[in-house]
């Protein structure tokens, strides 16, 4: 069961011979550089460690610059601090729903941000390589919606969706899962940035055989992002399933029931 969270803990993961990002071996021609995962802008200064840091191409890390500094920027909505609007200005618009300000954000891809999270800490615990295009469902601690396109704001729709959506009942169940292996110790977990952001996860099976991983992902309290008019906190969890199968050092999900009160259904690190 990896459980990593301290600087000794992190020390193999920089001597990778891989670029987690493109999977190629690294050669001694290469421009190597050192992604810390996720971003160190994301924190506070008194947060910034103990990092995870991963050799990445300089190209490939090169790619992510301008998804970190849009996530910063979101990391910063989230806490009320002043954005630090840099070169590349969040387009963040503020609104009335239900009586209550709710931001709506362009151009953040948390999909992206997730998955590459994903990759950083698969390759973190397991030291293997996880391709891009691996198959996989992610839930976002903040949904997505549509823009009007003549004025800019968010469509009746989408507030319509914000006020009356409770979650999808695969996101109350990927969060079940973790803490169910959570009381039972059956957990992979990674704990960086003075405990500000925690990775954990567990391997199951489809009915099919095909194995998968239950990651729940927190950074901060990005879970209360969405909380407004009674609504829940919404934590971030996703499920993902490598070709290779399941990695020998992976912790396999309990089969055992644990009872718990489960009032945060859609936080994986709530009650």
């Amino acid at each position: 069961m990896p459980s990593l969270a301290t600087q000794q803990d992190f020390r193999d993961v920089q001597k990778l011979s891989f670029c987690y990002l493109c999977g190629e071996e690294f050669k001694p021609s290469d421009s190597i550089n050192r992604d810390h995962m996720p971003p160190s802008a994301l924190f506070e200064k008194d947060d910034r460690d103990v990092p995870v840091i991963l050799p990445t191409h300089y190209e490939c890390n090169a790619k992510e610059h301008v998804t970190d500094e849009f996530i910063g920027q979101f990391i910063a909505l989230i806490h009320g601090r002043t954005l630090k609007l840099g070169h590349r200005p969040l387009d963040a618009t503020v609104v009335q729903v239900a009586g209550k300000p709710i931001t709506f954000t362009r151009d953040l891809n948390l999909h992206h941000f997730i998955r590459r999270c994903v990759r950083g800490f698969h390759a973190t615990l397991y030291h293997e390589w996880l391709p891009s295009n691996t198959a996989n469902v992610f839930h976002p601690p903040a949904r997505g919606g549509q823009f009007d396109g003549d004025t800019g704001e968010p469509t009746d729709v989408v507030q319509a969706m914000l006020i009356a959506d409770n979650g999808l009942e695969q996101h109350k169940l990927f969060s079940y899962v973790l803490k169910q292996n959570r009381i039972a110790g059956s957990t992979d977990i990674v704990i960086s940035r003075n405990g500000k952001c925690v990775y954990e996860c567990v391997w199951t099976t489809f009915d099919n055989g095909k194995p998968i991983c239950i990651f729940g992902l927190k950074i901060y309290d990005w879970q209360q992002f969405e909380q407004f008019d009674g609504q829940p906190p919404r934590g971030c969890v996703g499920i993902y399933s490598p070709a290779t199968g399941r990695p020998k050092i992976a912790t396999r999900a309990t089969e055992l029931e644990f009872p718990f009160a489960n009032s945060d259904a859609l936080d994986p690190f709530g009650r």
